[in-house]
């Protein structure tokens, strides 16, 4: 019985993660237009902006890397971690580091003729990175439970 239980936990977990991904992405992204077009100075209100930015990405992060749901049992995080989410995973970590390259590359090339401050450059190369993870692992989970 308690097999059950826990599988029918990770599959409305599973479903849940699958849903609440988009509307962590766009708020990463709104933060990020919000870091670009107001750009922190030395203030402690942009020290703690900074310090939301930190915290929501390693979160993001660490849920992307570890499939989150730390305070869930072991048994129901196993269930989600099927092959087919770990495939997922694989492919959503992939891009994000591609696209960190790319990034990189991108102002690297761009510095030449816009000078840039080495925290912008270390920002845009992360929300590329982690934001482009997310939307990825979001698009692919949210086709396995057909939400959209």
């Amino acid at each position: 019985m308690q097999a059950n239980a826990n599988a029918d936990t990770a599959e409305r977990l599973g479903r849940r993660r699958a849903r609440m991904m988009i509307p962590l992405a766009f708020m990463f992204f709104m933060q990020q237009a919000a870091f670009f077009s107001n750009p922190p100075d030395h203030r402690v209100v942009s020290l703690v902006r900074l310090g939301g930015w930190t915290a929501l990405a390693l979160v993001i992060l660490a849920g992307l890397v570890t499939g989150g749901f730390w305070m869930k049992p072991k048994a129901v995080r196993e269930l989600m971690e099927d092959e087919i989410t770990r495939t997922h995973r694989a492919q959503a970590l992939s891009l994000g580091f591609a696209l960190s390259m790319l990034t990189g590359i991108a102002l690297f090339v761009l510095q030449v003729f816009v000078p840039m401050d080495a925290s912008e450059v270390i920002h845009a190369m992360l929300s590329a990175g982690v934001g482009a993870a997310l939307v990825r692992f979001s698009i692919l989970e949210r086709r396995v439970y057909k939400l959209g």
